[in-house]
């Protein structure tokens, strides 16, 4: 174990951004607490995982939920991960790195649009080197360098695909773990079922993807869009589960907030 101690010894904050999925809530939260207690690495990570949830009637915006999360816990963390609530860690590898870090290598699993409805119309798996999502880690130095996430996504998708592009900007590299990851079924919120029993992008996914062109028609409008400039207000903050095993700690929260 001595050759990990550095790594072991950074504090992580592991952000799941959450809103009206009491199922995969529960789900995730069970199988946290049986994974951060008992992997043989992560069990000595001193952690603090915490559910951001967006109290409000907006349309849902995970990034900037990611920079609350990241906020919230600025003077604490040494290191941040996004996971999603849909993505549950079941072979991986939390430790820190200097580097931003895609998690998830197994998992990315193709899934039916509307899962009740139509197991046959998919969206198929993305290629790993395309995308920097589902469970993501990114250093403290590294995620206030690029500004954080953008906070103009709205509804579904082209966050990560925005931080990916923060990244590049800045010609930082991002590192590949080998990562088996269980993903939740549930509907896909960037892709429907037209009458023509085709699959179409969504509302969302056409109004994101043109923020994400107007954005990226200058490679310094991030510079406006982020941590620097995210207001929002924090509705409570509560503890759920506090545990200390191995002589480091491991806390669950549940914060909700508004913007």
């Amino acid at each position: 174990m001595s050759q990990h101690k550095n790594n072991l010894d950074k504090k992580l904050v592991v952000v799941i951004p959450y809103r009206d999925r009491p199922k995969q809530y529960e789900i995730f939260l069970f199988h946290s607490k049986i994974y951060f207690n008992e992997d043989k690495l992560d069990k000595y990570l001193n952690l603090k995982l915490c559910f951001i949830e967006q109290a409000n009637d907006k349309p849902f915006n995970l990034g900037s939920l990611n920079n609350a999360g990241f906020l919230i816990n600025e003077n604490y963390l040494d290191y941040l991960v996004v996971n999603n609530i849909d993505f549950l860690p079941m072979i991986a590898d939390y430790r820190y790195s200097e580097s931003p870090s895609l998690l998830i290598k197994h998992g990315y699993n193709n899934l039916p649009i509307v899962p009740s409805k139509n197991r046959r119309l998919i969206v198929k798996s993305p290629k790993r080197e395309n995308v920097f999502l589902g469970s993501v880690l990114l250093p403290k130095n590294i995620f206030k360098k690029v500004n954080g996430y953008s906070n103009s996504y709205w509804g579904w998708g082209f966050e990560d695909t925005d931080m990916r592009r923060r990244l590049e900007v800045n010609k930082i590299n991002i590192n590949y773990r080998d990562g088996f990851y269980q993903p939740l079924i549930h509907d896909n919120l960037g892709y429907e079922i037209n009458d023509e029993k085709k699959v179409v992008p969504t509302k969302y996914h056409i109004d994101n993807q043109k923020t994400f062109n107007q954005n990226w028609s200058n490679n310094e409008n991030y510079l406006k869009d982020g941590i620097n400039s995210f207001k929002f207000e924090i509705l409570s903050n509560q503890e759920i589960y506090k545990n200390r095993r191995n002589d480091a700690l491991f806390e669950i929260r549940h914060i909700k907030v508004n913007f």
